[in-house]
């Protein structure tokens, strides 16, 4: 689809004062992000652990640490739930990271299988950790909405303990401790740490106990830090903003992960040709190298894979589960062409509706949730695609834009057996008998709700850049906003009346495009991933980013094209 361009407002005369001190494409950036205010513009430049919100600013972590450090005493079990995906195996790894920093062994973990149980509790997995004596469970990622579940644990004397970080959709469970940003009791300052950050919180709590340097005299304050890493990994993997705490857990997390402890995850870089000595990780490398290999695992067989993968000490172990995991990831990858591939002809026949539903009872449900978020970029629609067996159609849904995907399906609740998730992104399972009713629903809400105008692809731009700015100076410049990702995204730009000098398909299939382009008397060198050739004597608006490259040794400026429009159809 074509995309709508959008050029970002100037800043305001008034608020010039403000920015006094910036270079003024900085400036200019700092306000298309809201930051206004000198304080905020300084935490937003200089992200500082120490500015991190008290864990005990929940109301039930001191409770929750006083019965863990309980059974921490008294050598009791616990059991770490969490989820399948990336968030959940990393939040699943940093607590039990702790307790073996804290040299409790009587420790497990429980993680449902996707195809046979299904996401968050279950009551078959709680009676199963019941059997095994069982008496202190706590949750990672999950568990907010599950009522019966927690009713079950108080029946069977097990203490439960809920952090997570999905919203509240209706009775909040009767769980010793809940502790999730979502719940408007706890009046939590940042809402939007996932729900490893959650877990994270938890661990700082834990450690504050004096007891903790005299079970590992090692442990030193601030020893949480080194789980910082595994933070990153999961905070990047759930797509939530990169600002507020996010932010500062990322930008340090991305610090520890260069000088990584864990066998695991050096492991896994190597397998995935990454070399942090020469190129030190940024948020791509999480979100796109290392999340990815670790979903693998849950998407096709079991999630245990990649957490007994983060959790080995052995470097040899680690190497062997590193290699199986990334071919793992590889088999991901060709189911997901191939359901892609077939989801997109249901898509088309769908395209004029505001929200896509899609099923099909030979699609894998283990990807789904990808296939359903490359259908909402593509088509620009808010998606829901869905794996029919039996009785049940299990599925993904995701967003575009600020359309609520979980208000969305509360509105269509009634057509459902369970949903639960957050605004950008959710699961949902059906009987394939209420579809119709359920994909009425969803449209009624979205017509309510989401404009033509929202549906419709857009490309923000952050500034209009002449010639004079276009400079390796500049491009180094946009490190002072890193880490990058939602909510603070890498800059686009827009470069108006500029030609191609040249032009050269490049790539396995030629499916990359090579050019020279000149801006005024300055010519650049550019790529444009997945573009075909252009007349070359036009005049163009080009969309781009702004890239180092260091090849040979030498920096300069490249440009990243994103989008290119004959010079006079440039939109707003």
């Amino acid at each position: 689809m074509s995309k709508i361009w959008k050029l970002k407002s100037p800043i305001p005369k008034e608020l010039a004062n403000q920015y006094s001190g910036y270079d003024p494409l900085l400036a200019q950036l700092l306000y298309n992000r809201g930051l206004v205010e000198k304080d905020k513009i300084e935490e937003f430049l200089e992200p500082q652990y120490e500015r991190l919100h008290s864990p005990f600013l929940f109301k039930g972590m001191e409770k929750a640490v006083e019965r863990i450090w309980q059974a921490i005493d008294e050598n009791q079990k616990i059991t770490v739930y969490g989820d399948y995906d990336a968030d959940a195996v990393t939040a699943n790894a940093v607590l039990r990271q702790v307790f073996h920093y804290l040299n409790h062994q009587n420790i497990d973990s429980y993680i449902p299988d996707r195809f046979s149980e299904g996401y968050g509790l279950n009551l078959e997995a709680l009676q199963k950790i019941s059997d095994t004596g069982c008496k202190l469970i706590v949750t990672v990622d999950c568990g907010t909405n599950s009522v019966d579940a927690a009713e079950f644990c108080k029946k069977s004397g097990i203490d439960l303990i809920i952090t997570d970080h999905h919203e509240i959709i209706g009775e909040a469970p009767a769980a010793l401790a809940l502790i999730n940003p979502k719940n408007q009791k706890d009046n939590y300052p940042d809402p939007n740490i996932t729900g490893v950050g959650v877990a994270f919180k938890l661990v700082g709590a834990i450690l504050k106990n004096p007891k903790s340097e005299i079970r590992n005299p090692k442990l030193k304050p601030g020893s949480e830090k080194w789980l910082l890493d595994l933070v990153a990994i999961g905070t990047v993997a759930d797509c939530h903003d990169l600002l507020g705490e996010n932010r500062i857990l990322v930008k340090y997390g991305l610090v520890v992960l260069q000088k990584t402890r864990w066998p695991g995850l050096r492991s896994l870089a190597a397998v995935s040709d990454l070399n942090f000595s020469t190129k030190p990780p940024d948020t791509y490398t999480l979100g796109f190298i290392i999340a990815p290999r670790l979903n693998a695992a849950g998407r096709l067989e079991h999630a245990n894979i990649a957490l007994d993968l983060l959790l080995e000490e052995n470097l040899v172990s680690a190497q062997q589960k590193a290699q199986a995991l990334n071919e793992l990831n590889l088999r991901r990858q060709d189911t997901t062409a191939r359901i892609m591939s077939e989801a997109r002809e249901q898509a088309l026949l769908l395209k004029d509706r505001k929200v896509l539903v899609l099923m099909n009872e030979n699609w894998h449900k283990g990807v789904v949730g990808l296939v359903a978020g490359k259908i909402a970029e593509e088509f620009s629609r808010p998606s829901v695609v869905l794996q029919m067996e039996g009785l049940e159609a299990t599925g993904s849904a995701r967003t575009v834009g600020d359309f609520n995907v979980v208000e969305a399906l509360k509105y269509s609740s009634k057509h459902l057996i369970r949903f639960g998730g957050h605004k950008q992104a959710a699961g949902l399972t059906l009987n394939p008998e209420n579809f119709d009713g359920f994909y009425r629903s969803m449209l009624d809400y979205a017509d309510q709700n989401l404009s033509d105008d929202d549906s419709s692809p857009v490309l923000e731009l952050e500034a209009e850049l002449s010639e004079s700015q276009l400079s390796i100076v500049n491009c180094q410049l946009l490190s002072k906003l890193e880490p990058f990702g939602f909510g603070n995204v890498k800059p686009k730009f827009l470069l108006k009346n500029a030609g191609i000098v040249s032009q050269k398909q490049v790539g396995a299939s030629g499916q990359h495009l090579q050019m020279q382009i000149k801006v005024g008397d300055t010519i650049i060198p550019s790529i444009a991933f997945n573009f075909r050739p252009v007349e070359s004597s036009g005049s163009y608006d080009i969309a781009c980013e702004l890239m180092e490259d260091g090849w040979n040794g030498r920096k300069q400026l490249k440009l990243r094209v994103v989008d290119i429009k004959n010079s006079n159809i440039l939109t707003s």
